[in-house]
C-alpha cells in the first residue's frame, strides 16, 4: 500500500516545522528537577563532619573537668 506524501520523512514541509516551532517557543520551559536533599544537605560526608564536630565539642567541654 503506497504512503501519502504527508507520510514521508524525507519530504521537509516548512509550515509545519514552523508551526511545531512555535509551539515549543509557546510552552513554558520545564522547570529544572532539584535532586531530594536531605536534612544535612547534598554533601555525602555531612554526617561524618557534624559527627566529627559534636565530638569535638563534648572534648573541649568534658576535658577541662578531669584536669
Amino acid at each position: 500500500m503506497a504512503r501519502g506524501p504527508d507520510d514521508d520523512p524525507r519530504i521537509t514541509d516548512l509550515r509545519r516545522y514552523r508551526k511545531a516551532r512555535e509551539q515549543a517557543k509557546r510552552q513554558p520551559p520545564p522547570k529544572p528537577k532539584r535532586p531530594s536533599e536531605g536534612f544535612l544537605g547534598s554533601n555525602p560526608r555531612a554526617g561524618l563532619i557534624l559527627a566529627i564536630v559534636a565530638v569535638v565539642l563534648a572534648a573541649l567541654y568534658v576535658v577541662p573537668m578531669f584536669l
